[in-house]
């Protein structure tokens, strides 16, 4: 079925490839075989945005020309005295559609926007949402997905005197892999499906991939690809994507790393026997090009579904992220670790909407290990000017392993160095934390602090590069010796048989903690915040 499919979508792509039919101008980093992908619009009487096509008062809808007012007469352009990107001018459009030339298929499109009412938008005829009245920032600039089907695309906006400052059109792909029914909508991808330059996406060498189709009634889920050593590459215009991939077997367990770019971006993804799974990040793309490795974690990795839809450039990132570099007393953990978990999962909790937390830590890391492997690489793509970077190591640098131990005054802080040095250069602001002691007390009862020197050697290198200092290792001390080395039991993973599923003989853990334990920790860590007047993340807590 796929086989034949996938022959429909060459001549396709040929067709729009080969023929005369002209569509807007593409921005100078686009690829030639993605001419019909990516539309950038500046509207208003100013010169235009570097990389956009300028819409004005004489902008009118032309075939060869392949954008463009329905009726030009009806849009007034003006400029502005601002000066951020894409509101130097804008036009009002009155009574007209926008027009644009494009490909059947699936568009994300991001409308930049005002009005001093409510502004209602359409495309294709259908509505599309609104934008407030007044609205400035984020809430001026509205994104949604449509399907094109007839060729053009019809955008319209409804509302008093509505002020277009930009548009943005970005082909949406959807890859179905396996060689099972085809998902309505979706591109079809097989074990022959090898990446071609013309074609722009396709396994770098099918010899090491294999499909399965379990014959189940979701196309989706029911078949996959096992790509055993290759990648699967996709070209795209540079910019900011969020990428959704699912994963899942009707039969058997699945676990896997993700890699894209070469940067862990999904760690120990999976689902149980029958189960699926599906999860989203997001990936600065520079160079034209999208390599996903998904590599063997506890199972052979399977890949069932890819989805890809662009950011629009210049569009207001109202929130601030909180990253988290750490090992396992802060990562996230799989329902199969359950009630074991790290204070990272917890953090969220103690903020407002404002901010959004990437926990990106993750088990046995070092401060060594995680710069080694890329996951830094991976916080710093995904890092803007005012994010902050939290970062926990010293259990798994205490250890004799050459891939992750670390000397506490002259390695350990060189490591710690790099991960400030690159935050800074991102305008990012690094936090250091140090790391809470384990579950370790003398004779008398008294808890001590067991992560050697690492914990002192972060505050010395926090006073000498003035980077703020979370003292966890003090502050869990304290909490441990306030309600006594019993009540700890119920912080740490202390489980007697048959009490918890996945732990059905019971469990003694005096390094990592149940969940009620790691959240005490997360309130500790944002005990801290406030405690050193950290501004202005603190203004984010919750009351």
């Amino acid at each position: 079925m796929k086989r034949y499919v996938r022959c429909v979508w060459a001549i396709l792509l040929l067709f729009f490839f080969s023929t005369g039919i002209e569509g807007p101008a593409q921005p100078k980093g686009a690829a030639a075989h993605h001419s019909q992908d990516l539309f950038l619009f500046d509207f208003g009487k100013g010169p235009a945005e570097k990389d956009y096509v300028k819409v004005n008062e004489a902008s009118a809808y032309q075939n060869g020309k392949g954008y463009g007012f329905s009726r030009a007469g009806n849009a007034v352009c003006k400029k502005t005295q601002k000066k951020e990107a894409l509101k130097k001018d804008y036009c009002v459009v009155n009574r007209t559609a926008f027009l644009a030339v494009l490909s059947p298929g699936e568009y994300r499109v991001t409308v930049f926007a005002s009005s001093h009412g409510e502004l209602k938008l359409y495309a294709e005829g259908e509505e599309m949402g609104t934008i407030p009245a007044g609205a400035k920032g984020s809430s001026a600039e509205k994104a949604f997905t449509v399907t094109v089907e007839d060729g053009r695309l019809d955008l319209e906006w409804k509302g008093p005197q509505p002020k277009v400052y930009a548009v943005e059109i970005s082909k949406v792909y959807r890859f179905d892999f396996g060689d099972g029914p085809l998902a309505s909508g979706f591109i079809p991808i097989d074990a022959q499906s090898a990446y071609t330059p013309l074609k722009g996406y396709g396994f770098d060498d099918t010899t090491k991939v294999t499909c399965t189709d379990r014959g189940i009634a979701d196309p989706l889920r029911s078949d996959f690809c096992i790509p055993d050593g290759t990648a699967f590459t996709v070209d795209l215009p540079d910019g900011q994507y969020h990428v959704r991939l699912i994963t899942g077997d009707a039969r058997a367990k699945t676990n896997m790393d993700v890699r894209a770019n070469g940067m862990i971006q999904l760690y120990s993804f999976g689902a149980e026997a029958g189960g699926y799974n599906e999860k989203t990040f997001p990936i600065h793309i520079s160079g034209g090009r999208l390599s996903i490795q998904a590599l063997a974690a506890r199972t052979a990795p399977r890949l069932n579904a890819l989805v890809l839809m662009k950011t629009a450039y210049h569009v207001t990132d109202d929130k601030t992220t909180v990253f988290l570099a750490g090992d396992s007393t802060v990562s996230d953990y799989e329902p199969g670790y359950t009630p074991m978990a790290g204070w990272g999962q917890f953090l969220g909790g103690y903020f407002s909407d404002e901010i959004v937390i990437d926990n990106q830590a993750k088990r046995a890391r070092s401060a060594k290990s995680f710069v080694d492997e890329r996951s830094l690489d991976t916080i710093l793509n995904r890092m803007k000017r005012g994010d902050y970077l939290l970062i926990q190591f010293g259990i798994n640098d205490a250890g004799q392993d050459p891939a992750r131990h670390t000397d506490p005054y002259t390695t350990f802080q060189e490591y710690l160095r790099t991960y400030i040095n690159k935050a800074r250069e991102k305008g990012g602001r690094p936090v250091l934390v140090t790391s809470q002691s384990k579950r370790t007390y003398d004779e008398k009862g008294v808890f001590y602090n067991s992560i050697g020197e690492y914990p002192n050697a972060m505050r010395q290198l926090g006073r000498e590069m003035n980077v703020p200092v979370l003292d966890l290792n003090k502050k869990s001390i304290d909490y441990y010796n306030e309600i006594g080395v019993e009540a700890t039991k119920n912080v740490f993973m202390f489980l007697e048989p048959g009490e918890s599923p996945n732990y059905p003989d019971g469990i003694q853990d005096r390094v990592h903690v149940h969940e009620f334990g790691a959240n005490q920790l997360a309130r500790l860590v944002t005990e801290e915040i406030a405690d050193m007047n950290m501004y202005p993340l603190k203004h984010s807590l919750k009351k």
